[in-house]
């Protein structure tokens, strides 16, 4: 009778060639030593400042004039010019280094007075006289002659102006909605879809500025922003502070075409 002895199972390292055991052990280690580093890693957030040229140079000047703005008659209660002129004050004080200087009353809207001295007097005016007017205030914008000689009379500054536009905007309107239920003989829930009227408001802001070079008049560059904002049914919102909100995000636009910018941010470091 003879016995038969049952040989060892090998381990799958060594089964494999005796020249790849130590590549298997060493690759096993490396997998392990990563696994463990990955657990043990931590994330720190580095905050980062990334420069931005300016859209124009302004080195050749020492001043800068806020010479007004253009805007639609009758189409806002607000005094666009006026507030507009006193907040870019505030900012080029603020965050360039163009000395500012303030007219007793902004030179554009001195010439746009004789425009509508033109109309004639009054509140309300018809859509051909508005478009009139438009017509006449762009002819002024582009008038180098004009611009000239404002430069001559404030020292030959870089001139900002432009046009203006504030709009209360009804937005209010169905709105598509989901909703889960109870049934009343299951108790289970469904979803059910359907449509809300909501009561909302909107307030855009457009501005068309218009960067002049006060030694000769001519026009340096041009750039258009628009922001606006929606505010829901139980938001009571004055346009005035809706004007405020939305000049907010649009100052540092405004900044970044003459002064240099830097956009704050965050990098994700792994140690």
């Amino acid at each position: 009778m003879t016995s038969e002895t049952a040989s060892p199972r090998k381990s799958p390292e060594t089964a494999l060639p005796k020249g790849f055991r130590g590549l298997a052990s060493r690759a096993g280690l490396a997998l392990f030593t990563l696994g463990v580093g990955a657990a043990c890693a931590s994330f720190v957030e580095v905050p980062v400042e990334t420069p931005l040229q300016s859209k124009i140079d302004v080195g050749s000047f020492r001043r800068v004039l806020i010479a007004g703005f253009a805007t639609e008659l009758g189409e806002s209660d607000l005094n666009l010019t006026s507030e507009t002129v006193r907040l870019l004050q505030n900012q080029l004080r603020a965050g360039s280094k163009l000395q500012v200087v303030e007219a007793d009353r902004p030179p554009l809207n001195d010439a746009l007075d004789k425009v509508l001295e033109k109309l004639g007097e009054g509140g309300k005016y018809s859509k051909l006289e508005r478009e009139q007017y438009k017509l006449e205030s762009d002819k002024v914008l582009q008038d180098a002659e004009f611009w000239r000689k404002v430069g001559e009379e404030f020292q030959n500054p870089l001139i900002v102006t432009g046009r203006l536009g504030f709009e209360v905007q009804n937005r209010s309107g169905f709105q598509a909605e989901e909703r889960v239920v109870r049934d009343p003989g299951t108790n289970r829930p469904r979803l059910v879809r359907g449509n809300r009227y909501l009561e909302r408001k909107g307030f855009s802001l457009s501005a068309d500025f218009v960067f002049v070079d006060g030694r000769t008049g001519k026009t340096l560059h041009k750039e258009k922003f628009t922001e606006e904002v929606l505010y829901g049914e139980d938001q009571k919102i004055s346009p005035l502070s809706s004007y405020f909100e939305l000049m907010d995000r649009l100052l540092p636009n405004f900044l970044g075409v003459i002064s240099p910018q830097k956009i704050r941010g965050t990098r994700v470091l792994l140690h």
